[in-house]
C-alpha cells in the first residue's frame, strides 16, 4: 500500500470512530460493549497506520535527502569539468561557453580555477609525504607567531603550610611570514594542439610534483631568508652522531633519542643512498631489519615497525631524521597558488610557445623540536 492509499484509508477510519461517538452522544449514552470493541479495533487500526505513514515519510525524506546530496555531488563534478575545460580550451586557444566562463585577468591571462587550485595543495601532498604530515595553518594577516615552549614546569609534592614550587614557564615564539614557491613550464603550440591527453592535467601534475619537491627540501634542508626554516639547520632538535659506518646500534640510538610520547605519528625519513645501505642490514638469523608493512592501508617499508620515506633533498652529513612531522613542524600557506599564463613576450612568440607559471606564498618552521632527532655522520 503507498503512502496515499494509507493516508486515505485512516482517514476512512478516522471518520467512521467519529460517526460512532457522535450517535452515543446524540443519543445521550454510552456506547455499547459491541460498539465499544468496535471502536477499540479502529483505534489499534489507525494507530499502526500513523507508524506505517510515519516510516514511510521517514523514508521519503531521507531518499530526498540521499537524491539532493547525490545531485550536489554531481554538480560539483560538472562544475570541476567545466573549469578544467574551459582552461584547456584557453590552452589550445579555442572558444567555448566554457573558456567565455572563466575569470581573466586585466593582462588577458586566466585566474586559477577554484576546482583545479584546490587540486595543487592535494597533488602536492601525493608527492611530498613530507609536506602532508606537516601541520598546516590558515593564513593571517602579517606575519604568523606560533608559540614554542623553551623551558618545563616545576612541579613536586609538599607538606602542609609549604610553598607550592613555582616555575615561571618561558616562551619563544617562531614566526612565520611567506616565501614564494613556484614552479614553470613551457609548452610548445604544436605539443598543446597536437595532444590527445588533457593538457591541464598533465601539466597540473607535472608543476605540483615540480612545486611538492621543492616545499620538501626547503622543509628539510632550508637555511632561511628566501627559504623556510629546515629542520636540519634547527640547532635544538636532538642528534646521534657517527662516525664511519651506520649500524643498527646507531639506528636503535635514533630511534630512542626521542620522547614515546611522539612515536605514534613517528616516521624515518631516509635519503635514497642511506636508504639503500639500510636495507641490506640483516640480524644474526639472517633477516633483514628493514620489512614491509601496511601503514594507513597502503605497503610501505619499515624499521623498528616505523613507516620509512625515501627522500632525494637529505644531504649525506644528515642523511637520516626520524620522529613525528605533524608535532614538529608548521607551515602557513598564505595564499593559495595561481596560475599565470604568458604568451605574449618575445621569447615565447619566437619559440611557438606558452609558459605556465605555478606559484603560492607559504612559510615553514619548526615549532617543537623536542618531536625529532637527525644522525649526523662523517666519514671515518
Amino acid at each position: 500500500m503507498n503512502l496515499k492509499a494509507m493516508i486515505e484509508k485512516r482517514n476512512g477510519l478516522l471518520a467512521e470512530a467519529d460517526e460512532m461517538v457522535n450517535a452515543a452522544e446524540k443519543e445521550v449514552r454510552s456506547l455499547t460493549d459491541e460498539e465499544n470493541t468496535k471502536f477499540e479495533g479502529l483505534t489499534k487500526e489507525i494507530e499502526d497506520l500513523n507508524k506505517q505513514i510515519s516510516e514511510e515519510e521517514v523514508r521519503r525524506k531521507e531518499g530526498e535527502t540521499i537524491e539532493e546530496k547525490l545531485e550536489e555531488r554531481q554538480m560539483e563534478t560538472n562544475a570541476k569539468e567545466l573549469e578544467i575545460r574551459g582552461l584547456e580550451q584557453y590552452l589550445r586557444r579555442q572558444d567555448g561557453d566554457e573558456v567565455r566562463a572563466l575569470q581573466m585577468t586585466t593582462q588577458g591571462g586566466a585566474l586559477m580555477p577554484e576546482n583545479v587550485e584546490g587540486s595543487i595543495i592535494l597533488k602536492m601532498e601525493e608527492s611530498s609525504p613530507v609536506f602532508a604530515r606537516a601541520r598546516k595553518f590558515a593564513s593571517v594577516a602579517g606575519s604568523l607567531k606560533i608559540a614554542k615552549e623553551t623551558s618545563g614546569t616545576v612541579a613536586g609534592f609538599v607538606g602542609e603550610g609549604e610553598n607550592v614550587m613555582e616555575g615561571a614557564i618561558s616562551f619563544d615564539d617562531v614566526k612565520l611570514t611567506q616565501k614564494r614557491v613556484g614552479a614553470a613550464i613551457s609548452l610548445s603550440n604544436q605539443l598543446i594542439n597536437d595532444a590527445a591527453a588533457n593538457v591541464v592535467d598533465y601539466s597540473i601534475n607535472l608543476l605540483s610534483r615540480r612545486a611538492a619537491k621543492a616545499v620538501e627540501k626547503s622543509v628539510l634542508n632550508g637555511v632561511g631568508g628566501e627559504e623556510f626554516n629546515g629542520i636540519i639547520a634547527e640547532t635544538e632538535i636532538a642528534h646521534v652522531d657517527v662516525t664511519g659506518a651506520v649500524g643498527v646500534d646507531q639506528l636503535l640510538d635514533v630511534y630512542n633519542a626521542i620522547h614515546p610520547d611522539f612515536l605514534g605519528g613517528a616516521t624515518f625519513i631516509m635519503q635514497r643512498k642511506f636508504f639503500n645501505q639500510i636495507a641490506k642490514l640483516k640480524d644474526g638469523n639472517g633477516h633483514f631489519y628493514m620489512q614491509n608493512g601496511v601503514i594507513n592501508g597502503k605497503l610501505t617499508y619499515t624499521l623498528f615497525g616505523a613507516e620509512i620515506i625515501v627522500t632525494d633533498a637529505l644531504p649525506d652529513a644528515t642523511p637520516l631524521l626520524f620522529g613525528s612531522i605533524e608535532e614538529a613542524y608548521a607551515i602557513m600557506i598564505k595564499k593559495g597558488f595561481a596560475l599565470q599564463h604568458v604568451t605574449g613576450d618575445t621569447t615565447q612568440a619566437l619559440r611557438g610557445s606558452q609558459l605556465l607559471v605555478l606559484d603560492g606564498y607559504m612559510d615553514g618552521a619548526v615549532y617543537n623540536p623536542q618531536a625529532l632527532v637527525k644522525l649526523n655522520v662523517t666519514a671515518g
